[in-house]
């Protein structure tokens, strides 16, 4: 990889618009900014919600990891549209218009929107277009049987403790449909409302079966009091459940997960947790 320099808020040039490419290219430009030489405040915010994604210090700083791990994701995408006959350029690391161009085309050529950018529905079409799981078009559900078992398992071991613990704790929302989830991605960007949610239909684990989301109940209505969100939360941590509160990005007090170790993209690649 050539030598590239370090990038943080305030820096300018045409290494930002290289790195902006890159992250625009793969689907992580949730705040819509502007493709040029200008590392702002909405850069930044993207750059530290990618870091999250792939588990490096959440800085803001695009420094040799953060460089290492944007290039070779795309140059995984550059190089699995040329094995498919899609001419995306040679496998250099960067999101050109030659790639942007032939990502639109694999796009027309599976019926997705020809966004040029690589979408989870675009990633699982490129890596996973024969997997048996049918995620995308699951439906939503609040049943623990919609999730992996172990994350099951552990739900019910979180519901029982709750329980114990004087909480009467409800399952609000089990598997998220990819549908719903680009919903939620809309509001506050093309349609009305506040911003509720950065990930994308599969870019959620509630998508995959490893998420859920729980809330506090009293007088057989959802309650709004934060303490007892926050002693739920503390509760799911102690049966090794990863709580949404402790999120840097958008904290989600009802929220709950067990990844085994993956990502998302992991995910939308084909891996699977082990059974």
């Amino acid at each position: 990889m050539p030598h590239l320099p370090t990038l943080r808020l305030g820096s300018q040039g045409p290494n930002v618009k290289k790195l902006k490419m890159n992250l625009n290219g793969l689907s992580k430009n949730y705040n819509n900014f502007v493709i040029d030489n200008i590392f702002d405040r909405k850069t930044e915010d993207v750059v530290k919600n990618y870091q999250d994604d792939i588990k490096l210090p959440r800085d803001g700083i695009v420094g040799p990891a953060t460089w290492a791990s944007l290039i070779k994701r795309v140059k995984l995408i550059q190089a699995k549209l040329d094995s498919l006959g899609y001419h995306a350029g040679s496998p250099d690391g960067w999101f050109s218009q030659t790639t942007t161009d032939a990502v639109k085309r694999f796009q027309r050529d599976h019926r997705l929107v020809q966004e040029g950018v690589v979408n989870p529905r675009t990633r699982v079409s490129l890596f996973a277009p024969h997997s048996a799981d049918n995620f995308e078009r699951r439906p939503s559900s609040t049943a623990l049987s919609s999730l992996d078992p172990y994350v099951a398992s552990l739900a019910g071991k979180f519901l029982r403790l709750a329980r114990a613990n004087n909480l009467d704790v409800h399952i609000t929302n089990g598997f998220r449909s990819w549908d719903e989830s680009d919903r939620l991605y809309a509001q506050g960007r093309t349609t009305p409302g506040p911003k509720v949610s950065n990930a994308r239909g599969g870019d959620s684990y509630h998508n995959w079966g490893l998420a859920f989301d729980a809330a506090p109940f009293e007088n057989n209505k959802i309650s709004n009091d934060q303490t007892k969100y926050i002693r739920m939360g503390h509760l799911g941590e102690q049966v090794g459940l990863e709580w949404g509160g402790t999120f840097k990005s958008i904290v989600d007090l009802p929220h709950y997960q067990y990844t085994f170790g993956l990502t998302t993209e992991d995910l939308q690649n084909g891996k699977r947790p082990p059974r």
